[in-house]
């Protein structure tokens, strides 16, 4: 009995150890994944002030932790120069909207186009901004309250409405 004994315990030990370092590569994934979505969101803000200067517009620098709500709401733009607004083929104006997750749901959708974006494409969007899916639906809903937006339920997509064209009755 006393092998048993032994046996048993040594198969405690192992199991301990394999608990244990399962454990260590839990926590090591995720402080990487924790790092990857920190570096990816980071790219991502920077993608967005990448394609907005490209458009001849700039977002004022984000504010610090101790800034006021207010100073968090509206982004800074410049108006585009002359010669990026004849450059692109059929780019919509992109309107200027209070409050920086509604102005990223927008570009984003500038960025789109006629194609326009799936719900989750605008949800990823918002995310990589570093902003919380439910900022991204309540914008959403905002922004197609202020009829700025408009869901296609068939296509499933979201679409900007071009300010220069009459709405439709």
């Amino acid at each position: 009995m006393d092998v048993i004994t032994q046996m048993r315990e040594e198969r405690d030990r192992a199991r301990q150890a394999a608990a244990d370092k399962t454990r260590q590569l839990q926590e090591l994934v995720s402080e990487y994944v924790g790092a990857i979505a920190a570096e990816t969101a980071k790219a991502a803000r920077l993608d967005q002030v990448i394609a907005t200067l490209q458009q001849g517009a700039a977002y004022a620098p984000e504010p610090t932790q101790g800034a006021a709500p207010a100073e968090k709401e509206a982004p800074v733009r410049l108006a585009p120069a002359d010669d990026q607004v004849s450059g692109g083929a059929e780019q919509m104006p992109v309107p200027q909207v209070s409050g920086l997750v509604a102005q990223v749901i927008v570009d984003a959708l500038a960025r789109a186009g006629a194609k326009g974006l799936s719900g989750s494409e605008v949800n990823d969007a918002v995310r990589d901004a570093g902003f919380t899916l439910d900022a991204s639906e309540k914008n959403k809903t905002r922004l197609k309250n202020k009829n700025l937006v408009y869901h296609d339920r068939k296509a499933q997509h979201w679409y900007l409405k071009d300010p220069t064209k009459a709405p439709a009755s």
